[in-house]
């Protein structure tokens, strides 16, 4: 099989989805306390690094995409419930999968353009969405830590469970 761009990102795209979906069901079974509970991280609770998740990824697709800039700061809470955030993150994470699923090939090695605080940017999609996706590594790890201070319990997250479970979702993808 060759691999591609494409198949990557679709790979991380569903990734995104089927993670997201094991911490939501960890932070479902939380109280409401513990959603809000400050656990010393940067977005302190779990409610707020959720929700600046959802803003990050909200900005780097209207980038992606060449809309007009919403203007949300980063850390910025749209969302005051975990129920609510979670709907807008599911409808965001189905945009992101839709967009990849309609590049071609050659797509990802066009540049972007964009303004981020007056400064303007081009940069490969490909390596935008490299960064994009690492981006949510890094925060879903943190709400990983949150989860676990709360709870004692560990979730397995590791991409490669993924790629043994679901390879047919990105290997077998249509150039």
């Amino acid at each position: 099989m060759p691999y591609s761009f494409k198949n990557h990102y679709l790979m991380f795209a569903h990734y995104n989805q089927w993670v997201s979906t094991k911490l939501y069901i960890a932070i479902q079974a939380l109280s409401t306390e513990q959603q809000k509970q400050d656990c010393g991280a940067y977005f302190k609770s779990i409610l707020h690094m959720m929700n600046h998740l959802y803003v990050g990824d909200v900005l780097w697709l209207e980038r992606i995409c060449g809309y007009q800039p919403s203007g949300y700061a980063l850390d910025e809470v749209l969302y005051s419930n975990v129920e609510d955030c979670i709907q807008a993150r599911r409808a965001h994470d189905l945009r992101l999968l839709e967009h990849i699923q309609s590049l071609s090939e050659s797509a990802f090695t066009q540049d972007i353009h964009y303004i981020r605080r007056d400064q303007r940017y081009c940069e490969p999609l490909a390596e935008v969405l490299a960064h994009v996706f690492n981006h949510q590594s890094h925060h879903r790890g943190q709400l990983h830590a949150m989860i676990y201070q709360l709870t004692g319990v560990s979730l397995e997250l590791d991409l490669i469970y993924f790629q043994r479970a679901y390879a047919k979702l990105y290997r077998t993808a249509h150039l």
